[in-house]
């Protein structure tokens, strides 16, 4: 049998998956897929637990209850049931209109000075109503339980100010598709050669007359279909934890997702098979390489920024709403985007193939790294 590109290409397919199959194997992929999802489903809250995570000041019968137990309990004083009533509903009348004010204040650019005012506002508006329903004693305790909640309160305020499904874009954006999507595609790819060169397994696969080059761009397309697979699964899993969560709006995401899913794949696979050619050490590159490019020349507002993949898949994901409320990404240039992606893939692998045609390894020091 002549040793043709597409027969080539099926056998190496069949190491590729047989060899990642088995049930040894098998419990790490499983946790390996399920961790993330897991990590959405915990963190984003459902929609009747929201407004009960979200609250500022807490329940305000509690409250009135805890003062009198052990506030006043210390002291010998007591509420009387007229007065109990009277505090909860001072409490629970400031705590609902200082939240309502505080949720609108979100939609707009509000500092955490605005917050602090808000909160302290509500606690001087609270202590000028029970003066007026509290003796001079009871008082004095009431000032000195209010100072411990006021600082409660304000702290709540400073903290990340998220909507209910902030939690689940941010692992699936940020987290996923930019760190751990990117990563293990460059980890992947990185031994399609090197992991062959240190196992001493290459002889194996060039017992047939083919060249380098093709046999690099095999071992990548069997190595991207597995990838392709694998994300494919994680993806669908991700909008499931999301689906469960009650996350609105999620098929719409969904087809964009997946489809610069897909186009980031061969990008920072043929990355990782790049890098792999060129040191033993690439995913220490390839985080200084992120750091730099992506992250660095990424971020500048000039045409510079164009040789980042990160601003190309931002490009194509801003097209969805609610990505581009948290974000706010610009969507112009999206066929410049694709064939941005799709000429970069071609670059890296064409290298990573001059490289592994024209360079030597020596076996003994490649078995030794």
């Amino acid at each position: 049998m002549r040793p043709t590109f597409f027969r080539a290409l099926l056998g190496i397919w069949s190491f590729t998956w047989k060899s990642r199959l088995t049930w040894r194997r098998l419990p790490v992929g499983i946790i390996s897929l399920l961790a993330v999802p897991l990590l959405v489903y915990i963190t984003t809250s459902p929609p009747h637990a929201w407004p009960h995570r979200q609250a500022l000041f807490g329940d305000p019968i509690m409250q009135v209850n805890e003062f009198s137990t052990k506030r006043l309990g210390r002291a010998k004083l007591t509420l009387t049931p007229e007065q109990h009533r009277q505090l909860v509903s001072v409490l629970a009348e400031e705590y609902a209109r200082t939240e309502k004010e505080w949720r609108e204040a979100q939609s707009t650019a509000t500092t955490m000075d605005n917050d602090t005012e808000q909160v302290r506002a509500c606690y001087e508006r609270i202590r000028d109503r029970a003066q007026g329903i509290l003796d001079e004693r009871q008082f004095t305790q009431f000032q000195t339980f209010q100072k411990r909640k006021l600082l409660e309160s304000i702290e709540k305020a400073s903290l990340p100010r998220w909507s209910r499904t902030g939690p689940f874009y941010h692992w699936l954006i940020d987290f996923y598709f930019f760190v751990m999507l990117s990563l293990n595609c460059v980890r992947a790819s990185g031994g399609l050669i090197r992991d062959e060169l240190q196992a001493d397994t290459l002889g194996f696969l060039l017992t047939r007359p083919i060249g380098r080059a093709r046999l690099l761009i095999l071992k990548y397309l069997s190595q991207t279909a597995w990838l392709q697979m694998v994300v494919f699964l994680e993806g669908l899993l991700l909008f499931g934890a999301g689906q469960l969560r009650q996350v609105p709006a999620l098929g719409a995401l969904l087809p964009l997702f997946l489809g610069s899913q897909f186009l980031a794949v061969f990008a920072w696979s043929a990355l990782g098979a790049f890098l792999g050619q060129l040191t033993s050490r690439y995913m220490a590159i390839a985080l200084v390489y992120g750091f730099i490019v992506e992250m660095g020349i990424g971020r500048i507002p000039t045409n510079i920024n164009t040789i980042s993949l990160m601003r190309h898949l931002k490009t194509l994901l801003a097209h969805n709403p609610a990505l581009q409320g948290i974000y706010e990404w610009s969507g112009k240039g999206v066929p410049l985007s694709i064939g941005a992606l799709l000429l970069a893939t071609g670059i890296f692998l064409t290298f990573a193939a001059l490289l592994f045609t024209v360079k030597e390894y020596h076996h003994t020091a490649e078995m030794q790294k």
